[in-house]
């Protein structure tokens, strides 16, 4: 289960928070302040809105560092609205499809985990219509050389913790995300060798309690 629970953080669900909402849910209420947005804030916010509202298909290969340096890897597919699928290469049993509604976990032989993407920042991703500067409290806005971060949070607190997500310029391309959980710990998930514009089958957004994690390829 803790195995799941870091695949989910990992894609930017945070299930240790779900998990421990009762516990951790006062420790995020006194986490860092909304940013009073700049105008060159809201200028970034809103093309990095346009960026993933226009986003409609990519896939790839990614690579996840945990809060304990451990390493994994896989592909993933990504068709928006609503879905992604993560497939984690073996050893790790993995396998995390989101179809729109949930989000679905399989581990090894275990019983599929489902939450709801509504209560998880992974909306953020996978709305039809982003609106960062409306949807959820953005906490930071960082320009770099080459580099455009922007960390926020859920507005509602019904997730504790942060996503930071990390955009290369001029060409506003995202690259990977950090989620920081509600208690500071952290997982990078970095995207590589990605393609636009290919389009994944139906079938890797279902997940059933009867299917076993594996590799494939869209049809």
């Amino acid at each position: 289960m803790m195995l799941a629970a870091a695949a989910l953080v990992g894609i930017g669900v945070l299930a240790l928070a779900v998990m421990t909402a009762t516990v951790t849910h006062a420790h995020a209420a006194q986490t860092q302040a909304a940013r009073t947005l700049t105008d060159a804030d809201r200028a970034d916010l809103d093309r990095i809105s346009a960026y993933l509202t226009g986003l409609t298909n990519l896939q790839g290969n990614f690579l996840q560092v945990g809060p304990d340096g451990s390493v994994t890897e896989g592909k993933f597919y990504l068709r928006r609205p609503g879905r992604l699928r993560f497939e984690y290469a073996p050893p790790t049993k993995l396998l995390v499809v989101a179809d729109g509604t949930w989000v679905a976990v399989k581990d090894g032989f275990s019983a599929v985990q489902r939450y709801p993407i509504g209560s998880t920042p992974l909306g953020i991703l996978l709305d039809k219509n982003v609106n960062i500067a409306e949807e959820v409290e953005v906490r930071s806005v960082e320009r770099q050389p080459g580099v455009l971060r922007v960390t926020v949070a859920d507005r509602g607190r019904n997730a504790a913790g942060e996503l930071t997500l990390v955009f290369d310029e001029p060409n506003l391309q995202l690259r990977q995300w950090v989620v920081t959980d509600a208690q500071g710990l952290q997982t990078t998930v970095a995207l590589r060798n990605t393609q636009s514009g290919l389009r994944a089958d139906n079938s890797l957004f279902v997940l059933k309690d009867e299917q076993r994690p594996g590799m494939r390829n869209p049809q």
